[in-house]
């Protein structure tokens, strides 16, 4: 019965003798509440239900964010379609499922840039190594966890309309089952795997990353001896000076949806040192330590200079960083 009807019931029953039940009214009143708890009800899980589903869907700064652990099931398949955050169209192009150790799927290529994800399924946590055209593409170990992994740019040849991708599980290494273990070969992974192709639509306008908090001036008993930003594309370098006590961290911040593209490589007084993947982005809580650790001679000034890039396609998607060298 709808609001209307009801009213006009009421009405009704309002205009005509007294009802024999003196208690009628209540019970009407309890009926409307009930109903109205109902609909609620309703309304509030339909509503879970919604974010639940976004939740696996929408790419945070390190590509497609899990929110928690996804329920049993959550993951059966890959969205035709979603929106990123920074709003960007994703476009499913090509799905195929990893049976054995390999395989194919032929995509459409429209000159988009193309990405590939799969999500977690309790195997062997990294996306497969792909292949475009037999010609093995570039990809670092990504790992998924709870949820989807960060989706992974695929470069095509220029030119291309199909481009045939194959993905391959083989295992390549070796894991260690304990802390101080042998390393033993790696276990195959043979869980049935979704993977999906996606294009993307570059803005029409380029998309503004929110601006990043503060470094802490202490980290870890160390002080922030030097700092610098900037926004990728941009500047392809920059340099830190302090003076550390044997060793020396730098951290970076950073913000945008790409910020798990970018890199950086570094160099210690001209020698080169270690190189990273990926940026933390910090909206609450503590500040995310993911320092890189570089060691330097104890007391003398050093400079420590770093390149940045990005791997993948980034048109109007710029990336906001900003690097800190720590000392004691």
């Amino acid at each position: 019965m709808s609001v209307r009807e009801l009213r006009d019931v009421l009405r009704e029953r309002a205009e005509g003798p007294s009802p024999v039940n003196p208690h009628r009214h209540d019970q009407v009143r309890a009926r409307i509440r009930r109903t109205r708890l109902r609909r609620r009800a309703a309304t509030g899980a339909a509503a879970l239900a919604v974010v639940a589903v976004a939740a696996h869907l929408i790419p945070g700064p390190s590509g497609l964010v899990p929110r928690g652990t996804p329920p049993a099931g959550a993951l059966q398949g890959l969205p035709e379609r979603f929106t990123s955050p920074d709003g960007t169209e994703y476009r499913r192009v090509g799905l195929v499922t990893l049976t054995g150790a390999e395989a194919s799927i032929d995509v459409p290529v429209s000159g988009k840039p193309l990405e590939v994800v799969t999500p977690c399924d309790g195997g062997r946590n990294r996306m497969p190594v792909v292949y475009v055209n037999s010609r093995r593409v570039h990809a670092l170990g990504f790992g998924c966890g709870d949820g989807l992994p960060p989706l992974l740019p695929v470069d095509v040849p220029r030119g291309s309309t199909v481009a045939r991708l194959t993905f391959d599980r083989t295992p390549e290494g070796c894991v260690s089952l304990t802390a101080d273990g042998p390393c033993v070969p790696e276990p195959p992974d043979t869980a049935v795997r979704d993977v999906a192709v996606y294009e993307w639509t570059p803005p029409a306008m380029t998309i503004e990353p929110p601006r990043i908090k503060a470094l802490p001036p202490h980290l870890d008993g160390r002080r922030l001896a030097d700092s610098a930003s900037g926004t990728w594309p941009g500047a392809t370098s920059f340099t830190l000076t302090g003076s550390g006590a044997g060793t020396v961290t730098v951290d970076l911040l950073c913000s945008g949806d790409l910020a798990q593209r970018m890199w950086f490589k570094f160099w210690v007084n001209g020698e080169e040192g270690r190189a990273r993947m990926g940026c933390p982005s910090w909206t609450r809580g503590p500040f995310p330590k993911a320092s890189t650790e570089l060691e330097v001679p104890p007391g003398e000034r050093i400079t420590v200079t770093v390149r940045t890039g990005m791997w993948g396609e980034y048109t109007n998607r710029p990336v906001r960083w900003s690097a800190g060298l720590y000392v004691r």
